[in-house]
């Protein structure tokens, strides 16, 4: 035997041990070295929603009370173990200023009528200043003290983060965008930075349309926007007034997906191969995201990782990859279904 194939079967031992199974050596992708990732198979999910109170939202948060059983179904449907907790805005009151609002501050699987005592919380009132400060109170109600007094529970370390804003004025928190995307990736520990994921219902940008503008007076919600696409989630927009088909899209985001997987060597970057399996009784990848794709499901049981997405390369619906940190990191359609297999193939560096 070679020396390559040596390296290649000491590199992918380890991290398949016990799992020996017909099940994964169904093709294999190229590289000297091969490492792979399980998916979750049950999301765990923590959602904080920032919901601006000030005068002129009173129209955004019915609709959003109203609409919430289209985001519940995603985490519902896929038995999904979630907190849900509602700030606002507001960094003035000191009833708010980060702090879970409403009578039952933390939703759950076990929280009775969840979807009406949502429509509660997300009514947070119209009574905040002009000068919304999302960024700053999420922070604070995702930091200490408050995870340990008055939001104490919500946050959970081994549960996936996802945080939505939902404004119709841009943030107007001190510090730049940056700062609060690394206070907020810094949550879950270094290293954990994929398990934090942002989303954001707001003015349009780089501009509002004009009939929304003159309509509802929306401003674009540029930070908010740029917040949502350091950590790889969605930006929409809140002239839309039927919030159904918005949270429809935000529960695939917050369903508590992994979306970056850290190579245990130092990898050579033009030597990547990404690939994703699925087992033969769900469904694989959309196309968007394969550059190459198989199904090798004939004849096989349903258990069976026979469907192959060789994923491109590409920072939309695909992979990228930070040398620095060793981590590879997928995007939009190209996110791992739940239940799904990442096998990723690479020269390491210290064979270039």
């Amino acid at each position: 035997m070679n020396r390559k194939a040596l390296i290649w079967l000491s590199g992918l031992a380890p991290l398949l041990a016990g799992c020996e199974d017909p099940r994964f050596t169904v093709r294999k992708p190229p590289g000297e070295r091969v490492e792979a990732f399980r998916q979750a198979a049950v999301p765990k999910v923590d959602v904080l929603w920032v919901v601006d109170n000030s005068s002129s939202m009173e129209e955004e948060q019915k609709a959003l009370g109203e609409s919430f059983r289209s985001f519940f179904a995603y985490l519902d449907e896929g038995g999904a173990d979630f907190h849900i907790g509602v700030i606002s805005t507001d960094a003035y009151n000191p009833a708010h200023q980060g702090r879970l609002l409403g009578q039952i501050p933390i939703l759950s699987r076990a929280t009775p009528g969840a979807g009406e005592v949502f429509a509660k919380n997300v009514n947070v009132g119209l009574d905040g200043k002009g000068d919304e400060q999302g960024l700053r109170v999420a922070v604070l109600a995702l930091t200490e003290p408050l995870t340990r007094t008055e939001n104490a529970g919500f946050l959970r370390e081994e549960a996936h983060l996802f945080v939505v804003f939902v404004s119709d004025e841009d943030d107007h928190s001190f510090g730049e965008v940056e700062y609060f995307a690394r206070r907020l990736e810094q949550i879950k520990g270094i290293g954990n930075d994929g398990m934090v994921n942002v989303g954001a219902v707001v003015g349009d940008t780089p501009e509002v349309p004009d009939d929304c503008r003159a309509a509802k007076s929306v401003k674009p919600g540029l930070r908010y926007a740029e917040l949502a696409r350091l950590s790889g989630g969605l930006a929409l927009s809140i002239c839309q007034d039927d919030f159904a088909g918005h949270l429809d899209q935000l529960g695939f985001s917050a369903a508590g997906l992994r979306r970056v997987f850290t190579l245990a060597e130092p990898a050579i970057a033009e030597s990547l191969t990404v690939w994703i399996k699925t087992a033969c009784d769900k469904s694989p990848l959309p196309p968007s995201a394969c550059e190459n794709a198989w199904n090798d499901c004939a004849g096989r049981s349903s258990d069976v990782y026979g469907q192959v997405c060789v994923v491109r390369a590409s920072p939309q619906d695909g992979f990228g990859f930070d040398e620095k940190t060793r981590s590879v990191r997928l995007t939009g359609q190209a996110v791992p279904p739940f239940g799904s297999v990442v096998e990723v193939g690479y020269v390491p560096q210290e064979e270039r």
